[in-house]
This record gives C-alpha cells, sequence and structure tokens, in this order.
C-alpha cells in the first residue's frame, strides 16, 4: 500500500514538474536568422501576451500580411522554459480548435512564425503557447 502511494505521489511529481523545468532544449533566443521584417509588411492585428496560472509569458505579438503571406511577429518576447512549447492560432485558449505553427523558437526575443494556409483569423484570434506534450497552456494572447 505505502508502495504503491509513493509510486503514485512520484509520478505526479514528475507530471507537474515537467512543464516547469526546461527539460525540452528550447533554446533560450531563437535562430538569428529568421528572415521576416516586419518595416516592408503591413500590420494587420496585435495582441498582448499574459501567461497561465503557473508560467510566465510576456510581449506583444503582431499579424503581419507579407506579398500575401502571413506571418506571427513576437517581441519583447519572454516565456517560462517547458518540453515540447508549440506556437498555436486557436479560436479559444482551451486550444480545442487550433494550428500549430511549430516549435517555440526561444524563450526569449524577437521571433517570426509564417502562417501557412491560414484559416479564418477572425476566428482563429488566439496565440498560444503550449505545452503539447502535457496539454498545458503556458500563455496566450488575443489578436485585436
Amino acid at each position: 500500500m505505502k508502495k504503491t502511494l509513493l509510486t503514485q505521489l512520484t509520478c505526479l511529481i514528475v507530471l507537474f514538474s515537467a512543464c516547469t523545468k526546461s527539460q525540452d532544449g528550447t533554446p533560450a533566443t531563437p535562430p538569428a536568422n529568421d528572415l521576416f521584417n516586419p518595416a516592408n509588411a503591413t500590420l494587420l492585428k496585435s495582441g498582448n501576451f499574459t501567461g497561465s496560472t503557473n508560467h510566465t509569458v510576456n510581449g506583444s505579438v503582431k499579424l503581419y500580411d507579407f506579398q500575401g503571406k502571413k506571418y506571427l511577429y513576437f517581441e519583447n518576447f519572454i516565456s517560462t522554459n517547458g518540453p515540447d512549447l508549440k506556437v498555436y492560432i486557436a479560436t479559444t485558449n482551451a486550444a480545442t480548435q487550433f494550428v500549430n505553427l511549430g516549435n517555440l523558437k526561444g524563450v526569449t526575443g524577437t521571433q517570426a512564425y509564417l502562417i501557412n494556409n491560414p484559416p479564418d483569423l477572425n476566428q482563429y484570434n488566439k496565440v498560444l503557447i503550449w505545452c503539447q506534450q502535457f496539454t498545458v497552456l503556458f500563455g496566450s494572447a488575443t489578436l485585436q
């Protein structure tokens, strides 16, 4: 009985800490070779990140159009690190309907994400930093 309880408690601690510690190797800063430059693009919408209950996410996100392509652009961005962090655009913070834009490029710094085949961005107006492995929201922004 004690061994089973100890095993269950250990599993809960591992699960809880998995999305609070840097275990996935997400770089501190994004690669320097990001080719998107907002200076020549048209700003469509913007928002500010806020963290979830147990995680810190700050900075701004802007949606740009550049030659018919849509980009998300993070500025002054900072996030708590965690495993398997992704960038989603979604209809709600619960990520029931979302488009995965790929791995978070870095937990700090300016970064851009191309939105291939964008859905209706009036409905998909949430930008989420999401721990896919454990289905945990780290932070979100609403594009307006």
